[in-house]
Parts: structure tokens; C-alpha cells; sequence
């Protein structure tokens, strides 16, 4: 079924919102303001809350929006997940996750953005580059031993032949489809791409990432026909197995797999972002999820003499982390940061409480139980930190954590919309929560 809508505004997740006979309707490819807009919609308007949709023809949308333009990306052309908003500009894209940031705060987390600064709302950045940014990339295997990027939707792959995606920095692409075409690739594996801060880029496979609550790991079916399939094992394809990063004068030789901010400029910005906010006398921190401990290093610069406790799962990073940060006051914790939070320095009801506390949670955010232990509801005295340092990659879980903080005596001060996702819906939020319950 196809027909015409107005769009309202921007959705959460990359459509934006159109009403039909009062029925909600998310349009993929849609921008806020267009009127007249083309769609196909997906099943019939009967017995659902919502319907969803997709543009069928942008050069037929009788008013434009003035921030569209042109795809970018031939591989999200081709049928990849990769860049679902890469028809606006980087104008329209920040106002557009702003907006949306603003919204989710609202209706999540029943907090108005727009008291912050003077009403001027929350502030936002935009990093250059907006395209060709990204410096890692992890590829699917198919059954066929064909490499690429996750389909749209599904669990195969859209195969290179040539066919990049526009978020890829130049020297992150150059050639890589030629490289891996030269190697007998396992299916279901993974082949992660990273391009380090000297312009080296390491390639290797990997086992596949499981699925979250224990399903099967992405890319490829349970079997293949001819027999059991054999548990890829880590091998170097192409250059070095590890990367070199460096933020703020510190370096780190991070392995090719491991997490890393994917634009180029982002960790320099959030770790700036956290010296400017960490109060110069500081004596004792927490930094949770705190992976390689780019965050530990920058509190260390802020407050000289600082005791910083960096907690995140064991990982590849975690272990850069521990040769990168020697010789500072830096305690690594492995383990779950839930589990571990009542073990750390000033956990006690007896000890002072770190004065400032940093959170990089998973896209799934930090969640009720970790911000009642950070703001220190767990303790005997009720004494938590002055300043918490959040920084959320999904706003409906930043909006649901900014909710838990507000609960537990704390308010946000200051927000900043990052847009370190050009071409994608995704967006980075850096909120500062200051204690208002007494000390």
C-alpha cells in the first residue's frame, strides 16, 4: 500500500514521525518538516499501535527538507545497516539528534533539557569529519566465506566488491577488499579493520561476538551441510595485530579488536571533556566501564596526586590499559561493574567517597542498580560524589539513567549532543550530574 504523509518530527532509531488517520507512523528515509512525501507502507493499518513505512521517491516529495541531500553511501545502497541518515547534511543531522536527545529526556527521563543554560537547552557539537571518519570496523563472514557489512536487516552480508561505506576513513578502505580477497576467510567469523593514529592499519579475524542473553553469535547458520563448523581462532591478516592510540600525550598499543571510539576525533573531545569537569582537588575517582583507561588518564591530568579505580570486564583493552597508565595512581578492577562497585576505594560507608565518578556504559546504559551505588545509596551514610561524569551512546538509556540520578538526589547541569555518528541515527550525549541532597 503506498500513499502521501507530513512529517512531524524526528523518532528515535533513524525514521522520522508521520500521522495517518491518527495512527502513528515511523517513515525510514523521511526528514522533520517534509510534506508530501511518497511512502510504502509496510502491512496493513489494522490492529497495530504504529505502522512503518519507507520513502519511495525522494526526488517526488512535494517540500523537501532543506538539510536533504543526496545518498552518501554506496554500501547502505547496496542493502548494508551502516548509514541510515546519510541523506542529510551535517546541519540537519545535529538538530535532528538534538531534537530527538531533547525528546527522550523528556518522556524518559522527565527531564527538560530546555532549563538548562538559561533555556538555551543542551549544547552540541559536531565532529569533523562529518563522513570518512571512522578508523575501525568490524566485518560478518558468510556462510560462503564472503566478507562485508551486515545487511539492514538480518544476519547475512552485503559482500565489498569495492562497495565501502561512506563512514570509513580513506586510509581505512584503501585496498581492503583486494587484501581480503586474498585470504581463505572462516565462515562465521569476524574480520575486524583498524587504522591507528601513525596511519597503520591491522587486520585480523576473530571469532564471532555473541548475541546478548546467550543466543548464537552473529554471521552464518548453526551448521553447514558439509559438517560441524570449527571455532575460528584469532589470526593477523594483514599488518599489525595491535594499533597504536594516542590521546592527550598518552599512548596505548590497543589490539585490532578491541573497543575504541570509532571517529577518529571522539576520545580527544570526551577526554577534555572530563578534565574540564573534574574539580582540580580531587583525591579519589571511579572510572566504570572504563575499558583501556582513556578516562583514568585524563582525571589524572585534571587532579595531580588523584586515585583513580578503573573497573571494566577483563579484556584486550583492559590490558593496554594496565601497561599504558604504569606508574600513576590507576587501580584496574576486572569483573562486572555492578559486582564489583561495593570493593572499590571509598565504597565504604567508613572511607571519604570519590569526588568525581565517570560512566561510559554499553548502549544498554548503566542502569538502577550502578546508579544507586554511584550515588551512594548503598552506603551507610548516603554520601556519594559531587560530580558524575556520564557519557551515554544511546539516548533512551542515558534518559533512563538521567532518571535514576534525578531519584537518587542528583541533577543534571550541563548536557552536550555529540554528533560522533555522521551518516548514522546514532549520537553521543555527555551530561555532568551535580549532588543535590546535602554533603
Amino acid at each position: 500500500m503506498t500513499g502521501t504523509v507530513d512529517i512531524l518530527g524526528p523518532a528515535h532509531g533513524g525514521s522520522s514521525v508521520a500521522r495517518v488517520d491518527g495512527q502513528v507512523v515511523f517513515v525510514r528515509g523521511a526528514l522533520p518538516g517534509e510534506t508530501g512525501v511518497p511512502v510504502r507502507f509496510d502491512g496493513p493499518a489494522s490492529g497495530k499501535r504504529f505502522r512503518t513505512a519507507s520513502v519511495t521517491d525522494a526526488a517526488a516529495i512535494a517540500v523537501a527538507s532543506p538539510h536533504r541531500v543526496a545518498p552518501l553511501c554506496p554500501a547502505a545502497a547496496a542493502g548494508a545497516g551502516c548509514c541510515d541518515l546519510d541523506h542529510v547534511d551535517r546541519e540537519g543531522s545535529l538538530a535532528y539528534k538534538t531534537q530527538v536527545v531533547v525528546e527522550q529526556f523528556r518522556r524518559i527521563g522527565h527531564v527538560d533539557l530546555g532549563v538548562l543554560r538559561d533555556g538555551a537547552g543542551p549544547g552540541t557539537v559536531s565532529l569533523e569529519p562529518f563522513a570518512g571518519y571512522r578508523t575501525r570496523v568490524r566485518l560478518g563472514v558468510d556462510d560462503a566465506g564472503r566478507t562485508g557489512l551486515r545487511e539492514r536487516s538480518g544476519n547475512g552480508v552485503v559482500p565489498l566488491d569495492g562497495q565501502g561505506c561512506a563512514q570509513w576513513a580513506p586510509a581505512l578502505a584503501e585496498g581492503l577488499a583486494d587484501v581480503l580477497a586474498g585470504h581463505d576467510l572462516t565462515p562465521g567469523a569476524e574480520v575486524c579493520v583498524a587504522l591507528g593514529d601513525d596511519g597503520v592499519r591491522g587486520i585480523v579475524e576473530v571469532p564471532p561476538v555473541p548475541r546478548h542473553g546467550g543466543r548464537r553469535a552473529r554471521g552464518g547458520r548453526k551448521g553447514r551441510q558439509r559438517g560441524r563448523r570449527e571455532t575460528p581462532r584469532r589470526r593477523v591478516l594483514d599488518g599489525p595485530g595491535e594499533v597504536l592510540r594516542t590521546v592527550a600525550g598518552v599512548s596505548w598499543r590497543i589490539p585490532v579488536e578491541a573497543f575504541w571510539q570509532a571517529h577518529h576525533a571522539a576520545s580527544d573531545l570526551y577526554s577534555a571533556w572530563v578534565h574540564e569537569n573534574t574539580p582540580s582537588d580531587a583525591g579519589l575517582a571511579w572510572d566504570l566501564y572504563g575499558g583501556a583507561g582513556v578516562f583514568a588518564a585524563a582525571l589524572g591530568d585534571a587532579a595531580p596526586g588523584i586515585s583513580v579505580d578503573c573497573v571494566d570486564i577483563a579484556s584486550p583493552a583492559t590490558a593496554a590499559g594496565r601497561e599504558g597508565l604504569a606508574g600513576r595512581d590507576v587501580r584496574f578492577v576486572t569483573g562486572d561493574v555492578a559486582a564489583t562497585l561495593g570493593g572499590l576505594r571509598g565504597a565504604d560507608a567508613g572511607s571519604t567517597p570519590p569526588s568525581v565518578v565517570v560512566l561510559d556504559p554499553p548502549r544498554t546504559g548503566a542502569g538502577a542498580a550502578v546508579v544507586a551505588a554511584v550515588t551512594g545509596q548503598g552506603r551507610q551514610d548516603g554520601q556519594g560524589p559531587g560530580t558524575v561524569l556520564h557519557i551515554g551512546c544511546d539516548p533512551a538509556t542515558a534518559a533512563r539513567d538521567a532518571a535514576e540520578f534525578v531519584r537518587n538526589g542528583y541533577r543534571p547541569d550541563a548536557v552536550t549532543v555529540v554528533d560522533a555518528f555522521g551518516l548514522t541515527h546514532h549520537v553521543e550525549v555527555l551530561v555532568r550530574y551535580v549532588r543535590t541532597t546535602p554533603a
